[in-house]
């Protein structure tokens, strides 16, 4: 596997179950532009009136036959399941063999698509996956990025606007980097030079 980013604008995400488990994949998907459709056992109507942009059918899948389970992922790009072992099994097996991207609650090593721990800080974004191992350690992991992050925006903030002035006055990729690791060290630079940018820009 190799880590991505994508842009889900425009495809079909389909969901089944909506527990705690299908809700935290649900709440991730809602910030994707993506279509998403979820099948659950059991849907509380007040758990869903918020969510226009999304299609909720109250279904217990024990009670699909494999065909028709066929007929309704077929139509979807990313299978997300969180219900129980039997049906995941039976879905992530589906899912694969029309090649989809399959992420499953109990099936993690036969899933080919992975949802890890991650975070985002003034449009900088930091995923973790521990391969099964720790989901806590992942959770820990992205807790501290996350605070690093947050109390490193002034920083974020600088590099970017040098790099920017960089740009325009070293066409050299290698003396770039090497000014931005060397401005990196220097606290009292830093400050001096953002304020000498934003007073000539």
């Amino acid at each position: 596997m190799i880590p991505v980013f994508l842009d889900l604008s425009g495809f079909n995400v389909l969901i089944f179950g909506f527990g705690s488990v299908g809700k935290r994949r649900f709440e991730k998907f809602l910030n994707s532009n993506a279509e998403i459709t979820v099948y659950s056992k059991n849907i509380d109507k007040r758990d869903i009136s918020k969510y226009e942009n999304a299609r909720f059918f109250e279904s217990d899948v024990t009670n699909l036959s494999d065909e028709e389970l066929y007929s309704i992922i077929k139509s979807h790009d990313i299978i997300i399941t969180a219900i129980d072992e039997e049906n995941n099994k039976r879905i992530v097996s589906i899912a694969k063999s029309i090649k989809k991207f399959i992420n499953s609650s109990t099936f993690e090593k036969k899933s080919n698509l992975i949802v890890p721990a991650c975070c985002e800080v003034d449009g900088v974004s930091f995923a973790v996956y521990t391969g099964g191992k720790s989901p806590i350690i992942a959770r820990e992991i992205r807790k501290n990025v996350e605070g690093y992050l947050k109390n490193s925006e002034f920083e974020l903030d600088f590099q970017n606007k040098l790099r920017d002035f960089l740009k325009s006055e070293i066409e050299d990729q290698n003396e770039r980097k090497k000014v931005l690791e060397t401005v990196f060290n220097d606290e009292k630079f830093k400050k001096e030079l953002l304020e000498l940018i934003e007073k000539h820009r």
